[in-house]
């Protein structure tokens, strides 16, 4: 009678190696990790941003799992942004957005407007007309 060297996980229900397990665990390690990461990033968002339980995910579902800004998906979990003037919560956005955009822009609406009118209509191609930097000539 040879005994069984893998454990079907409950949670993700894929057969392991038993040394994914604790003795008595039924779900593998990885499932674990995640569950504990969820747990403590949701705890996370209540204390400090005053979201109520599952609001995280709502707001992540409503906004199709994408950055409220430039739409990309990312590995990691998309940053709670809030106003740092009044601390109201605006949304999920990707660190790009959240940590180089918003901030460079000092949350300044105008400015942001600015920089879309720039790069739409460049003041270069306007007095100038259209110049070609190096690398991108045929030449």
């Amino acid at each position: 009678m040879s005994r069984s060297r893998t454990r079907q996980c409950t949670r993700c229900l894929k057969n392991r190696a038993l040394r994914f397990f604790t003795q008595r665990g039924r779900i593998c390690s990885d499932c674990r990790k995640k569950t504990r990461s969820k747990a403590s990033h949701e705890s996370r968002v209540q204390d400090v941003y005053g979201l109520e339980p599952g609001e995280y995910d709502r707001l992540f579902e409503a906004q199709g799992g994408r950055c409220a800004i430039c739409g990309g998906t990312r590995r990691q979990r998309l940053s709670v942004d809030h106003c740092h003037k009044t601390g109201q919560v605006r949304g999920l956005l990707c660190r790009m957005c959240n940590g180089r955009l918003l901030t460079s822009a000092r949350d300044n609406p105008t400015t942001l407007r600015n920089a879309a009118d720039y790069l739409e209509r460049p003041p270069a191609v306007e007095i100038l007309g259209i110049r070609i930097h190096k690398d991108n000539r045929e030449d």
